[in-house]
């Protein structure tokens, strides 16, 4: 989630001209992911303001912190003084421009919904039936779709993509775009993949096995947001055979 963040600062550097008028300050962001760091430079003190991938050469504030944290506070649920408190969030530089960090968040945000949308936003989701391909799992699938198509809200509470990787099939639950999907595939930018066997997936959509005992075994992996792992449990409501 944080490369789209960043993408989406982006644009609203671009369209918001004063956005570096009001900051007045460069960061840096330095980002871990899976034991890598990611660098991103965003320069809000030179009129109009810019954004690049990468270190800058005299950042004035570097904000360390982990993918997972990181997008807990885009979301709101984490705020950045608990963060910094709990030492999940470290400043080097000036302490004044990261108290600004909130507002460029809402600023991104404003831009995101003032933004026009996309043609595909007029579509609904595809209909059920591509999905079964005559296996048990091609028919779970297709149940999947048939509950998303049904309940579009589900986009709202979940804001997120998921791939599911099934043996050697892999499937897309965008439940963060338009109004839903379930697609054959993977995920152009997966949120959190969840790996499984076959056999274990259908067990576990069945209610015959349970999410935590099945991550706790081994047999459920996942990969990415964890956050969005534990919303699973809302498209459990949603399907009430499956148990996740």
């Amino acid at each position: 989630m944080s490369s789209k963040f960043f993408n989406d600062l982006d644009a609203t550097i671009k369209k918001d001209g004063t956005l570096a008028q009001k900051i007045k300050g460069i960061y840096q962001f330095d980002i871990t992911e899976n034991g890598t760091v990611k660098h991103y430079s965003v320069d809000l003190k030179t009129a109009p303001g810019s954004f690049k991938v990468g270190k800058h050469e005299k950042p004035e504030c570097t904000i360390i912190v982990n993918e997972e944290d990181f997008v807990q506070i885009l979301e709101g649920k984490l705020s950045e003084q608990t963060a910094f408190m709990k030492k999940k969030l470290a400043i080097k530089g000036n302490m004044a421009l990261a108290m600004k960090f909130r507002s460029i968040v809402n600023a991104v945000k404003n831009n995101t919904k003032s933004a026009p949308a996309p043609a595909a936003a007029t579509t609904t989701a595809p209909a059920a039936g591509g999905l079964d391909d005559g296996t048990l799992l091609g028919k779970e699938f297709e149940k999947l779709s048939k509950t998303v198509i049904a309940n579009p809200d589900l986009v709202k509470k979940i804001n997120g993509v998921y791939q599911f990787d099934i043996d050697t099939k892999k499937y897309t639950v965008d439940l963060k775009n338009n109004k839903g999907s379930v697609s054959v595939g993977p995920a152009p930018k997966a949120d959190c993949t969840i790996t499984m066997k076959e056999a274990d997936f259908l067990s576990l959509m069945s209610g015959k096995l349970n999410g935590q005992t099945a991550f706790t075994k081994g047999l459920l992996k996942i990969k990415g947001n964890m956050g969005l792992a534990m919303k699973l449990g809302q498209i459990t409501k949603a399907k009430p055979q499956a148990k996740l």
